[in-house]
């Protein structure tokens, strides 16, 4: 389990990570050619403007799918149903299609209001910036469905190749027409940020030719599934559409949850900071810049390291299996978190001068918003890795209700933090709306799933963590004492240097205390230790107590408060068990009260 955990988890990093990588080196030279610092900034703000609605219409029209897909495929194959999975893609792609058009048409036509509401000076070119990502829009959907069929298969290779071709030649695109609009024909930074905008079409092509030949290529594989499988079910079109749509509007909504926040910043900022405040609109488009623009390309990059690992625990934590199972899945894929987030995010916050220099300008609040946001990013990330587990093991209802929490609070806590924190108010409002729901959702995993033992490794790795980065952090401060780089070279040669010998130093620690081997696979686990866990055991389900009433198909709530069993017991954790057992037991109530005999 853990190899196929690893595994996929591997070329989801690669596939997500180094996309993400490529996607902000590019802003070295696309800013340069963006001409002066004014420029730059209104460049920024108007690509964002356009990029986050864009992005949030992606995830909503493709985010929760192919996720849907990839988990009902990986329980039919789990039965011998490979024809099933067939069904089910193939009337999934008819969905994904018709939602890229209907989300083209919808953000053609909302464009100009999205424009008027953003943080920036020209509605006019705003609008049409964000027009130029609505091709995009129609075809990266039904792309998206092509990596969740393979995602299901437990084949992540092709989901982690088909994202690095489309930013590859999506960035591509941008430096070639943005070096030919500015340094050739000299022509206005505007027509080169909406070429810039329209280069996702140009990649989402490109990703797509590549997930067909690879397809092409395990034709063989798939015939021989299809012709072991059992025969199809016979389950009318309708409920197939029914199910598709009804399993995946709750990972739409997850999925889209950065992106929703990020939106809600971007649509209130203004109005707080121009409007309430009388802040004048340059200054707050430069500090949404700032403190969203930037920071979230960064951080982009922290985040899919957890998502990587989660998305790679979906099938796994579908699978029929025994709750000592599922909690194993969740204690590796908790504590490969830890090991890959914590130091990715301190480190590059330590190093914001550094990292907001290289890639946009050495600025004081730049780089000290850039920090915050990355400090922050380990909240989110570990946002996403729970909510997608609790989705996959079969909670989607629950997911939920506690992401409609999150958004009540962000939105409460919204123009105070705005008021009293300026331009770190957004972020530290996210965070604090992220943290608690976060927490809440990781005590219900550790009361029901996580077994004694089993999360044992989580405070090694964050005394390592404490101790190494406390010690880069002083380092660091001492040198600037004496040297503080202000030029991209002797940055970019700075933070190889620090991030070098702090890799160094932490992979050594690992492995002098033999945590490196077990958590990444390549020694077994033969311990018998029982450190303490990272946070204590919590009194009750008091969360869950209502939920038995208003429960669906997709959520049986007494899974959760039944007693754990011991380690010789097998109880069955699949999404379908849970489902059937739960129906069962409704069917066997008898209602009582005095309107019956």
């Amino acid at each position: 389990m853990k190899k196929k955990l690893l595994s996929g988890s591997f070329w989801m990093m690669m596939g997500s990570i180094l996309s993400r990588i490529l996607g902000i080196i590019y802003l070295i030279p696309w800013l340069m050619m963006m001409g002066s610092l004014e420029q730059r900034n209104a460049a920024q703000a108007i690509f964002n403007s356009a990029y986050t609605p864009y992005a949030l219409f992606l995830v909503l029209s493709q985010s929760g799918f192919p996720s849907s897909i990839a988990r009902q495929i990986a329980e039919y194959n789990s039965e011998n149903k490979f024809r099933n999975s067939l069904r089910v893609f193939k009337y999934g792609m008819m969905v994904m299609l018709g939602m890229g058009i209907i989300s083209g048409v919808i953000f053609w036509v909302t464009a100009p209001w999205i424009a008027a509401t953003s943080p920036v000076v020209s509605v006019k070119a705003t609008t049409i910036t964000i027009r130029c990502c609505v091709p995009a829009l129609v075809i990266l959907p039904p792309m998206s469905l092509i990596r969740g069929f393979f995602q299901g298969n437990s084949d992540m290779q092709p989901y982690g190749i088909s994202q690095l071709w489309e930013q590859l030649m999506r960035v591509i695109f941008i430096i070639a027409t943005t070096f030919v609009i500015m340094e050739v024909f000299h022509g206005s930074y505007l027509k080169a940020v909406n070429y810039s905008t329209f280069a996702a079409f140009v990649g989402a092509v490109f990703s797509l030719l590549y997930l067909v030949y690879h397809g092409f290529k395990k034709r063989n594989e798939y015939r021989e599934m299809y012709d072991a499988s059992l025969p199809a079910d016979n389950n009318h079109i309708p409920t197939i559409f029914k199910n598709i749509i009804h399993d995946a509007i709750p990972f739409v909504v997850i999925g889209s949850a950065i992106t929703i926040f990020q939106f809600v910043d971007q649509m209130t900022f203004k109005t707080i900071s121009v409007n309430l405040m009388g802040m004048p609109l340059k200054t707050a488009r430069d500090l949404f810049t700032y403190f969203s623009a930037n920071p979230n390309k960064i951080t982009a990059v922290v985040i899919s390291l957890t998502t990587a690992i989660s998305e790679t625990s979906l099938p796994l934590l579908a699978q029929k299996q025994s709750r000592k199972e599922t909690g194993s899945v969740l204690s590796q894929n908790i504590e490969l978190n830890l090991a890959c987030l914590i130091p990715a995010s301190i480190l590059l916050a330590i190093l914001s001068w550094e990292v907001n220099g290289i890639f946009f300008d050495f600025q004081k609040l730049g780089s000290q918003l850039m920090s915050f946001a990355l400090i922050n990013s380990i909240i989110l990330a570990l946002f996403m890795n729970f909510f997608t587990a609790v989705q996959s093991m079969g909670f989607q209802r629950y997911a939920v209700k506690k992401f409609g929490v999150g958004i009540l609070l962000k939105i409460a806590l919204q123009t105070p933090a705005i008021y009293f924190f300026g331009a770190f108010g957004p972020t530290l409002a996210t965070s604090v709306a992220f943290g608690l729901v976060t927490l809440d959702v990781y005590l219900m995993l550790r009361r029901n799933y996580i077994q004694k033992g089993q999360l044992k490794y989580a405070s090694k790795i964050l005394k390592i963590n404490i101790v190494l980065l406390a010690i880069t952090f002083i380092i660091n401060k001492l040198i600037k004492i004496f040297f503080i780089p202000e030029s991209k070279i002797s940055a970019f040669i700075y933070c190889v240097v620090i991030a070098g010998a702090f890799g160094i130093a932490y992979l050594a620690a690992l492995k002098k205390t033999n945590l490196l081997g077990v958590i990444f696979g390549t020694t077994e686990d033969d311990s018998a230790q029982t450190d303490e866990d990272i946070i204590l055991e919590p009194a009750a389900d008091f969360e869950l107590q209502n939920d038995e009433q208003a429960a669906g198909e997709h959520f049986a709530p007494e899974d959760l408060n039944a007693p754990l069993k011991n380690d010789n017991q097998t109880e069955e954790t699949s999404v379908s068990t849970r489902k059937e057992d739960y129906k069962k037991k409704r069917k066997s109530r008898k209602p009582k009260g005095k309107h019956f005999a």
